[in-house]
C-alpha cells in the first residue's frame, strides 16, 4: 500500500476510523486508518464532518476517499453513503483504489449502493484529484459532475 502524503494538506477533522483534510479550497480528502472497518456509525461521522466543514465555509467540494485502507464496509455504511450526502455541498466522491482490495471495495460500493452524488473509482490520486476539481468547479457554476 502506498503511503499518502498529507503533509501539505490541512487537517480539519477526525472520526473513529479516518482523518479529514482540505487539499485545496474545492477538494477534501478522507484518509481512513489502515485496516479500516467502515460501519454505519463511522459512515455517519464521515458525512457529518465533511458537511459541517463545507457548510461553515458555504461552499461545495469534491471529495477524495482513499479506499485502499478499507478492509470491510457494512451494508449500513453503504446506505449512509447512498442517502446522506448533500449534493449541494459534496460535488462528487472520487474513490482512490490502487490495490486489488481497494478496487474491490470501491467496485462493490459502486455496484451495490452508489451515492446520490457522482462517484467514480480511480487507480491514481492524480486522476481522482483532477476529476474532483472539475466536479467542484462545475458545482460552483451550477452544473453537475458526470
Amino acid at each position: 500500500m502506498t503511503a499518502i502524503d498529507t503533509s501539505r494538506w490541512t487537517l480539519f477533522g477526525r472520526s473513529d476510523n479516518a482523518e479529514f483534510f482540505e487539499i485545496e479550497p474545492l477538494v477534501l480528502a478522507v484518509v481512513p486508518v489502515v485496516g479500516c472497518d467502515d460501519t454505519e456509525e463511522t459512515a455517519r461521522q464521515s458525512i457529518r464532518i465533511q458537511l459541517e466543514h463545507l457548510r461553515k465555509r458555504d461552499r461545495g467540494a469534491g471529495v477524495l476517499v482513499f479506499v485502499d485502507r478499507v478492509v470491510t464496509q457494512s451494508p449500513g455504511a453503504r446506505r449512509v453513503y447512498r442517502d446522506e450526502p448533500d449534493p449541494a455541498y459534496q460535488a462528487c466522491f472520487a474513490l482512490v483504489g490502487g490495490t486489488r482490495l481497494g478496487r474491490a471495495v470501491g467496485s462493490v460500493f459502486l455496484g451495490l449502493q452508489p451515492p446520490r452524488v457522482p462517484t467514480r473509482l480511480f487507480a491514481t490520486e492524480a486522476d481522482a484529484l483532477a476529476w474532483a476539481r472539475q466536479a467542484a468547479t462545475d458545482l460552483a457554476r451550477g452544473a453537475r459532475a458526470r
